[in-house]
């Protein structure tokens, strides 16, 4: 048995595949453990799609190579995007890294660690470690059951890999193109997560509006099948998914997200760019126009749905004309968040390879400043405008920065903090009413109104 310390870098995707890993490393008999001082084994499950990244991470090699030579015992490896892209070359390199598996490998985690301690090397040969290899390969389907649920929230990859080809992301190159799972065995998951104790579950996809399309199916005919699969039985109480391409988001699936009383009005749909110009260069096939209408068909279908974005600041060519169309969409779209990243070159990438990296750092320091303070304002005008008004919260847990209060998050995802339940009634996982009496930009400070928990869905 071997005391494995886990550390998660990137997106909600690496979070489930390090459950997942955990959960794979607890069934073969080994013991997943929170403090890396108690570990003999230290994961790193890694992110490529930003250069701080992957930086992050040999950090954390660098600073771990004295216990690894010091002590034979002791293991290190990586497991994600930045391994399936350079894992051979960091085995070359690093002398103390003991293995890297792929994206689509990671379940072979304890097949590896058994092979270091039979004195067996892993770093000669790929042996189906590295690879975006199809859907029969470990790490893609998964219907066991849960025994590494905790907590009320849980998350069901429902597709991995992305086939566009966007100039600027590596994810296709280390995520493979999109393979989608039966959705059968997608419901049967949702279903025994909520009867474990999720009361709130999120789908996960990399684009998951195209979920099923080789398939003849739907993201829509997906939600509903769970949607009836997951009874009143269950407890569970809400649904989300993530992420939307705005390419593959129609009506149809607005207008179910709409019926299903149990699927949250929240979509997160990156824009990347407020400009035409720089989309086109970005390969992100819609023009700004096209993205409007998209923006404009959710609010006609749900008018008070939360709409997220993504933005990529100082892209290849871009000039203030451009970020000014960036600007002045975030100011217009009435987003409930958005994430600003300055634009980082992958190596491989269409951008890396074609184009040069020509806005200055400062430049793009400055227009990611600025694209904050706006969603900041944003945020700012629509808490303000939010005082008095009720909303249902789903209760996560004690506050961190008060003990006197719990937190908890809106069906639009908002962040809400209201006053404790009473000592010793049990809360956590119950959808309470609350009216908001102050906001930040970031949290809704709320009383609770009726004073008792309700375990019902919204419907």
């Amino acid at each position: 048995m071997r005391k494995v310390h886990l550390v998660t870098f990137g997106c909600q995707m690496n979070k489930l595949d390090s459950e997942l890993a955990a959960e794979t490393l607890a069934d073969a008999g080994h013991l997943v453990v929170d403090d890396e001082s108690l570990a003999d084994t230290v994961v790193f499950n890694t992110c490529s799609v930003r250069d701080h990244a992957e930086q992050r991470v040999l950090s954390r090699l660098a600073q771990l190579k004295p216990r690894r030579l010091a002590d034979p015992d002791f293991r290190l490896g990586i497991m994600g995007c930045f391994a399936e892209r350079d894992g051979e070359d960091l085995l070359r390199k690093l002398p103390h890294l003991d293995f890297a598996l792929g994206t689509r490998q990671f379940l072979r985690l304890p097949e590896v660690l058994e092979r270091l301690d039979l004195g067996d090397s892993v770093k000669p040969e790929k042996a189906g470690l590295f690879g975006p290899a199809g859907a029969e390969s470990p790490g893609i389907h998964q219907s066991h059951p849960r025994a590494r649920h905790q907590g009320i929230q849980g998350f069901v990859s429902v597709m991995r890999g992305c086939d566009n080809r966007c100039s600027y992301c590596i994810v296709p190159d280390v995520r493979g193109g999109e393979v989608s799972r039966p959705a059968g065995e997608i419901a049967a998951e949702v279903r025994a997560l909520a009867l474990a104790g999720a009361r709130e579950v999120t789908l996960l996809g990399q684009n998951i509006d195209a979920y099923g399309k080789h398939d003849n199916t739907s993201l829509s005919a997906l939600l509903r099948l769970i949607d009836e699969t997951a009874g009143p039985e269950t407890g569970l109480v809400r649904l989300r998914f993530v992420t939307s391409h705005p390419c593959d988001i129609s009506r149809e699936l607005v207008e179910t997200v709409r019926d299903l009383g149990r699927v949250a009005a929240h979509f997160h749909m990156p824009a990347q760019s407020g400009s035409t110009r720089i989309l086109a260069a970005m390969r992100r096939g819609y023009t700004r126009e096209e993205y409007d209408d998209k923006l404009a068909m959710i609010r006609d279908v749900l008018p008070d749905a939360s709409i997220a974005s993504d933005f990529i600041v100082g892209f290849p060519g871009e000039s203030e004309a451009d970020y000014l169309a960036t600007r002045e969409l975030v100011e217009t779209a009435r987003f409930t968040n958005s994430y600003i990243f300055k634009y980082s070159p992958r190596p491989g990438t269409p951008s890396a390879l074609t184009m040069e990296d020509d806005v200055p750092d400062i430049e793009k320091k400055r227009r990611n400043n600025d694209l904050l303070a706006v969603q900041n304002s944003v945020n700012a005008n629509r808490g303000a405008g939010l005082v008095g008004r009720r909303f249902t919260v789903l209760a996560e847990g004690v506050s961190s920065r008060d003990a006197r209060r719990w937190t908890g998050r809106t069906e639009e995802n908002m962040i809400c903090v209201f006053d404790a339940p009473p000592e010793g009634e049990a809360f956590q996982g119950r959808l309470v009413e609350v009216e908001v009496e102050s906001a930040t930009p970031l949290t809704l400070f709320c009383r609770r109104v009726d004073g008792n928990a309700r375990e019902q869905s919204k419907d």
